[in-house]
């Protein structure tokens, strides 16, 4: 008998009367190939098989080029064109196998391709668990479904549950953000993946989510973050938790929430918020508050809601705070309805009966706006029925009223000059040179006016365009001549340091509260 015919009728014989190796549960591994050779490796007894090899235990099946099967120890190692299939949609295709039938544990190595239910794994080198369908990987792997690509430098998967754990360098790839992770956790069918430590996320927009970990779903329909932080072209957004509704291009944040400006130097804190990725715009609330550190000082602002917008134009960019707001830095308070802050003009708007406190000085209009430069106010600026009540050393009250006025300011937040446009009427109590004893009342209406201040007092007024004055003697001032119309004074609304920023306010305890 030649040696083609001894090993066909070999194989023959070992498919007919199944010599086989019986596996975990008895389940009994049989083999083909187009040759099959006897050979002994260390005194072990091995099957050598070539040309279109092929397994089959229980429902698994493994084809390959060639094959060296160890029977005594139930191992198996494969060559070329390794396929694994299985009953349950498995596929897993390699260079190279090393299968151990006792426990049904399959070793691939080299351009490894393992693939269930639209969801495609490649890597170098695969440990599959056939019998529990567990994988699990150690040089790098990708895995593919029909949107995102995920990638790690380990891994580990279990195929009947759809779920996936990767670790280290962990990437998730999608038409429409990138997820950069060290522990990530993922379920194929819910799309849910579940991230541990720093995360980062950044969309196709450069929006950029560094977070501390958090639940994702990978459609982007609603996913939320631990301790996280939104990065736009002009914000920090900074949270505890932020929630992103991606059908609606919204992010909702809760706890310590901080707005940091990356093109002024100013913070909006608050409890609660969301950024409106559609309309780029980021919304404080529940006790928000803006913070801008300028030289030797802080500019404190509060309201109940603060809006930052964002624009392509640089001009339109501003931030708008409304309801009760109130402002404090050194010698300098006030409060409005609303404020429009624009920040490339550093320019501060104020609408809807706003008052302003610069020292002993009570300055009110219609609106009023601030111009800052290095960072202080430059000058400020009042539209219509504007007004300003100032106190001297004899507690009197000194008014300048008109229709415009702009106020001009030195470092130390001290008025220097005012600039008076229309309308213009003053009253001025003139004092010896000791400051306690009224020489007389100057009254002065005329269409324009500069009122110069030196330490904060009236130094000098110069009236232009048909001024009308008089001096009353201090025993004729009567009680209609020491006010103007329109005088209020409004100091019991001035704002105070713990009114303004919330986190200065003294804890007061109930009884049995501590």
């Amino acid at each position: 008998m030649n040696i083609a015919k001894f090993l066909v009728f070999t194989l023959i014989y070992f498919l007919v009367f199944n010599h086989n190796l019986i596996g975990q549960k008895n389940e009994k591994i049989k083999y083909k190939a187009d040759e099959l050779e006897y050979l002994k490796i260390n005194k072990d007894p091995v099957r050598k098989l070539k040309f279109n090899v092929e397994f089959v235990q229980g429902n698994t099946k493994i084809k390959c080029d060639s094959a060296y099967y160890f029977n005594k120890k139930k191992i198996m190692e494969a060559y070329g064109n390794v396929i694994i299939t299985d009953e349950d949609s498995l596929l897993i295709t390699a260079n190279k196998l090393i299968y151990n039938g006792n426990n049904k544990i399959a070793d691939l190595f080299g351009e490894v391709r393992y693939s269930k239910n639209n969801n495609i794994l490649e890597t170098n080198y695969l440990i599959y668990d056939l019998k529990n369908k567990i994988g699990s990987f150690k040089e790098g792997g990708k895995l593919f479904d029909n949107n995102n690509v995920l990638s790690s430098d380990y891994g580990k998967f279990y195929s009947d549950r759809n779920y996936s754990e990767f670790n280290q360098n962990v990437e998730l790839v999608s038409p429409e953000y990138t997820l950069q992770s060290d522990t990530l956790e993922y379920n194929s069918n819910t799309k849910i993946a579940y991230t541990f430590g720093q995360t980062i996320i950044i969309t196709k927009d450069s929006t950029i989510l560094n977070a501390k970990g958090g639940e994702f779903i990978t459609d982007i329909k609603f996913s939320e973050f631990d301790k996280s932080t939104i990065e736009t072209n002009e914000y920090f957004l900074k949270a505890d938790e932020i929630t992103l509704n991606k059908s609606k291009e919204f992010y909702s944040v809760s706890g310590n929430v901080k707005l940091i400006s990356k093109l002024s130097n100013y913070i909006i804190m608050g409890s609660k918020g969301f950024y409106d990725k559609k309309n780029n715009i980021s919304k404080i609330y529940d006790n928000p508050l803006l913070k801008k550190i300028i030289p030797n000082d802080t500019f404190y602002l509060s309201s109940d809601t603060i809006i930052a917008f964002e624009h392509i134009n640089e001009s339109y960019r501003k931030v708008v705070a409304f309801n009760d707001v109130k402002m404090i830095k050194k010698n300098f308070e006030g409060k409005a309805d609303s404020i429009s802050y624009f920040i490339k003009d550093s320019l501060i708007y104020m609408f809807k009966e706003p008052i302003v406190w610069n020292n002993n000085n009570q300055i009110s209009s219609d609106t009023i706006s601030f111009i800052f430069f290095d960072s202080l106010i430059n000058k400020m600026i009042l539209n219509r029925n504007s007004f300003i009540i100032s106190s001297d050393t004899m507690n009197n009250y000194n008014q300048i009223k008109g229709r415009n006025m702009t106020s001009y300011f030195d470092e130390n937040n001290f008025m220097k000059k005012i600039e008076v446009n229309g309308n213009g009427e003053s009253i001025y109590f003139a004092l010896n040179d000791s400051g306690n004893s009224i020489i007389g009342l100057n009254y002065m209406i005329c269409s324009d006016m500069n009122i110069l201040f030196e330490n904060n007092e009236i130094k000098n007024i110069t009236f232009y365009k048909n001024p009308n004055a008089k001096l009353i003697p201090p025993q004729e001032i009567s009680d209609a001549d020491l006010f103007l119309n329109g005088f209020k004074l409004r100091e019991n609304e001035r704002p105070i340091l713990e009114e303004v920023v919330h986190y200065f306010r003294k804890k007061i305890y109930l009884p049995n509260e501590k």
